[in-house]
């Protein structure tokens, strides 16, 4: 179930238009201590993205889903369906809920991206990862990283499906990725939302999300963003002051 949601990101990043009007919301709840340990001990760290998005129906939001867990699942990133509400109404949608488990990796980056993709995601759907950033040596840089080759390669089963045949709807799908930072540590913590290495000094206040000790807050891709990550393969999330 939860590929189908994902190989819906593959079908907008080449042709956003086969599917049912959908909404997909993928949401990773991450903690400052995993991200400050992975990045001192190489330890992965566990992480789970809940990924949320609207069917035509019940019978849609079933036979996509698995489909698309068939397809994009691995042992090292299971995707696992957790429920496909009912509709409640004539003309109303399905709800697909869905889980994605992955991990938090350290990475030392390259000089060829290409290297970076194939060392974080090793053949697997999607991982985050904590680097170095390369400007200023207290940050550190945590990143998306997906398998766009892998999401490509489903693109044309997910077509053969006779729900996408039937269907007849051209509605455009809208994508929302979002982690939610928990401040696990003892001290605030400051993250940084911006391209921090403009103009080599750190942005202005309104780029600084700080969270206190005990604080949860969020940080959702924009839509430039999101399409570099569906082009390239990954993206910068945010950075985090590790001091």
């Amino acid at each position: 179930m939860t590929l189908s949601l994902i190989r819906r990101l593959a079908l907008v990043a080449a042709s956003a238009g086969l599917l049912a009007a959908c909404q997909i919301e993928a949401d990773t709840p991450m903690r400052a201590f995993d991200i400050k340990n992975t990045a001192q001990t190489a330890v992965p760290a566990p992480v789970t993205a809940t990924i949320t998005a609207t069917f035509a129906s019940k019978a849609w939001c079933e036979d996509e889903g698995a489909m698309a867990i068939s397809a994009l699942g691995s042992a090292d990133v299971p995707i696992r369906p957790v429920s496909c509400t009912k509709r409640q109404s004539a003309g109303g949608e399905s709800v697909g809920v869905f889980q994605l488990n992955t991990t938090l990796v350290k990475t030392a980056g390259s000089a060829n991206p290409q290297t970076v993709l194939e060392e974080v995601l090793n053949d697997d759907l999607a991982r985050f990862a904590v680097f170095p950033h390369g400007t200023h040596k207290h940050l550190l840089s945590v990143g998306l990283f997906l398998n766009v080759a892998k999401l490509e390669a489903a693109k044309a089963e997910l077509l053969r499906m006779p729900v996408f045949k039937e269907g007849g709807d051209t509605a455009n799908i809208a994508l929302n990725f979002t982690v939610t930072i928990t401040n696990d540590l003892p001290t605030p913590a400051k993250f940084y939302l911006g391209n921090v290495s403009a103009g080599g000094d750190l942005p202005a206040d309104e780029a600084v999300m700080t969270i206190p000790p005990g604080g949860t807050d969020t940080v959702t891709l924009d839509d430039a963003t999101e399409a570099q990550l569906m082009q390239q393969g990954w993206v910068n999330f945010f950075a985090m002051d590790a001091r």
